[in-house]
């Protein structure tokens, strides 16, 4: 690890108290300060040193989505990013958003139906068929990344959702955005992004979930067996976070190691203290986002097994 990223040091020392934050306005400010504090570490410490700060689902939610980007995307620490893979009601290897050339241009064209609403410096980066690819299989997809605020880009009005409600989404269309060819990114878009960044995100959102639970049992107190599990997990996810995604070995490792996160973070559910309260019915609230991909890992998980010759149950 590199140097100001020791992770167990880094939980063993969070006691201090957080801010609280109700709007991202509030909570960005935060986030980039920790980030620069830590600016030496891997994305995984980084992000969870984010996570210990929140006082919120929302905001751990944030931390370890926004570490997940930089751990796939190499973007520079501090810096926004978000994912732009998933079109309603199609398979992601379905996808209508496309790259082309007119007029010696890149262009995409399409739409995305989930980006961070209210943050304009996301640095997108966007799953599209190729035009020239195959229809179908490798080198039908590519990334490309552009600006939210890029030409061509167009955000549609925020969703109220009951869910995280701190962190609104939005729809987004691309009409001909223009691009560099620099602004391809090399591999294939399916199995060296947008598969291998599914996996990332899983680690990385439930390890700052699990960390943010451990900073509410600092305040508890919680039960000690309950804080030296966490810690184990934690450390577990990062040597996940550390691993080649694409591998199985890997998926089969995080399977395991989300499957002991889960665990605790539904064990939170009878440690919550008195004066706990306003934070509980916030996690009672929020927690359901835990559950998107659920399906998804699971045959993730069944998929590799089977490739190792084994059967998962």
């Amino acid at each position: 690890m590199k140097q100001g990223g020791d992770l167990v040091a880094l939980l063993l020392g969070s006691r201090h108290p957080r801010v609280e934050c109700a709007a991202p306005g509030e909570w960005l400010p935060v986030w980039r300060a920790v980030q620069s504090a830590h600016a030496e570490a891997e994305p995984f410490a980084a992000a969870v040193a984010c996570a210990l700060e929140a006082d919120r689902v929302a905001w751990a939610f944030f931390s370890g989505y926004q570490g997940a980007v930089q751990a796939a995307f190499r973007t520079e620490v501090g810096s926004l990013g978000a994912f732009c893979a998933n079109e309603a009601q199609r398979k992601i290897t379905e996808i209508e958003t496309a790259l082309g050339e007119q007029d010696s241009r890149l262009l995409v064209r399409g739409s995305k139906s989930w980006v961070l609403a209210g943050i304009d410096d996301l640095m997108l980066f966007v799953l599209a068929r190729c035009d020239k690819g195959p229809t179908k299989g490798p080198g039908s997809l590519v990334v490309v990344q552009l600006p939210i605020r890029g030409a061509g880009v167009e955000r549609e009005r925020p969703r109220a959702q009951e869910v995280v409600p701190e962190l609104p989404h939005c729809a987004i269309r691309f009409e001909l955005a223009p691009l560099a060819a620099s602004d391809v990114l090399p591999g294939d878009g399916y199995s060296d992004h947008a598969k291998p960044f599914r996996l990332r995100e899983d680690v990385f959102v439930t390890g700052c979930v699990l960390a943010y639970l451990f900073a509410e049992s600092q305040a508890g107190p919680w039960s000690t067996q309950w804080n030296q599990r966490a810690i184990a997990a934690l450390s577990m996810l990062e040597a996940c976070s550390r691993r080649d995604p694409r591998e199985v070995d890997t998926i089969i490792l995080v399977a395991g190691a989300l499957s002991l996160a889960g665990d605790l973070i539904r064990e939170a559910e009878a440690q919550w203290a008195p004066h706990q309260q306003a934070a509980r019915d916030r996690w009672l609230r929020d927690k359901p986002i835990l559950a998107l991909g659920k399906d998804a890992r699971r045959q993730r998980a069944i998929k590799s097994w089977q490739v190792v010759g084994r059967e998962s149950a």
